[in-house]
């Protein structure tokens, strides 16, 4: 460790020894969600006071405590445009493998090289000195790689020229390759404005008149771009920016715990022209804009659970058994009525027919004599009475 650089380097590291007393802590939005408050900033109450130490204007530590996380953000030393080449492809290449890295931030803050993210987990699996040990010792090493990367691509420069020369390249060769390492050079200080070159999504979420607007619906919704991809917070007036966005199609949508919004596609050109349309997965080809920036209106409430069904009489009337037991019945007390007025109406008919004689009498009375009607009569009439 060299002289000038000691106290910059005891500096950050009291520092961090001062803001890594992290606790567990909840959420005091979402329940039973423990996220880095210094990375969701929900709670402002929670967030303690940014600390930068710096050194000059390119070499700081930027130390962003709260209760349960500390992001911090390093600024590595460039001193001419090779060093700024080497330390943004080194960056790139330590970014690039922070799935492996557990406390390495994915994309560094703006005006930072490198980011770094320790939350309670990490304290809790890992010792706090030798988490701090390691970024001093970082923050050492990344200066020395750096160095000694300009020092071996000065040699390796010095030498093709040497060995060119020695080969008493032509004029013509000579221009070729210094134009060359100009458009080498060009290219990456090219691809260095293009990683700057990220646009933004503007918009605004609102909820309908006529649902019942909560207090903080805005700090349980998130921006979603490509779902999860590029993540944006809504702010207390309903509006909200996704920052960093390169040019492409993306799915924009809104997560909200309570409501349901309708998701858009945004498509944004590589000159930073922006179109939004409805999002139509059926026919993707089918374009209809609406106004950028975003106006997104919430489309219902969030319905969790099937309502319970109330018991109705008709649900109970249109039961298969209950129709079984009514057409029973009705055939079992409409069937004899119908039979019966059939059995009137026979009698009806039949009656007229009780007056007429018989005709084997009418013969009998005719071609038989009076004894014979007498001793009819006698056998018909009523039975005398005997005495005793």
């Amino acid at each position: 460790m060299t002289t000038t650089l000691q106290p910059y380097l005891e500096a950050v590291r009291k520092t961090l020894e001062a803001a890594l007393c992290l606790q567990q802590f909840g959420s005091q939005v979402v329940e039973r969600h423990n996220k880095p408050e210094v990375e969701v900033r929900a709670s402002k109450e929670l967030l303690m006071t940014p600390v930068v130490v710096s050194r000059n204007k390119q070499e700081r530590v930027l130390i962003e405590p709260s209760i349960n996380s500390v992001r911090i953000s390093i600024g590595v030393k460039q001193a001419d445009e090779i060093e700024k080449i080497l330390c943004n492809k080194f960056t790139k290449f330590m970014c690039q493998r922070a799935d492996n890295f557990i406390i390495l931030r994915r994309k560094p803050i703006s005006g930072y090289d490198i980011s770094f993210l320790i939350t309670t987990t990490h304290t809790e699996i890992m010792y706090k000195h030798k988490l701090i040990d390691f970024l001093i010792h970082f923050m050492q090493e990344v200066d020395k790689e750096i160095s000694e990367m300009k020092i071996a691509l000065n040699a390796r420069g010095r030498a093709s020229a040497e060995e060119f020369l020695k080969r008493r390249l032509s004029f013509t060769f000579i221009v070729l390759s210094i134009l060359y390492c100009a458009v080498c050079y060009a290219s990456d200080m090219q691809e260095i404005e293009n990683d700057d070159q990220n646009f933004s999504i503007q918009g605004r979420a609102s909820l309908r008149p006529e649902m019942i607007s909560p207090s903080n619906w805005w700090a349980k919704s998130r921006v979603l771009v490509n779902y999860g991809k590029y993540i944006g917070f809504v702010r207390e007036d309903g509006s909200f920016v996704v920052d960093g966005v390169p040019s492409g199609s993306y799915i924009v949508e809104i997560s909200n715990t309570d409501y349901i919004f309708e998701p858009v596609r945004v498509d944004i050109t590589s000159k930073g022209k922006i179109r939004a349309r409805r999002l139509n997965l059926l026919q993707p080809n089918t374009v209809n804009t609406i106004p950028y920036p975003l106006q997104l209106v919430a489309r219902q409430p969030a319905r969790y659970f099937r309502t319970r069904e109330e018991w109705r009489i008709t649900d109970v009337l249109m039961n298969p058994m209950v129709i079984m037991l009514l057409v029973a019945f009705f055939l079992l007390i409409v069937t004899p009525k119908l039979a019966g007025s059939q059995d009137k109406a026979d009698m009806q008919v039949q009656m007229p027919k009780m007056d007429m004689p018989d005709m084997a009498d009418m013969l009998a009375s005719l071609f038989g004599g009076d004894g014979k009607k007498g001793s009819a009569k006698k056998a018909v009439g009523p039975p005398s009475k005997k005495t005793r």
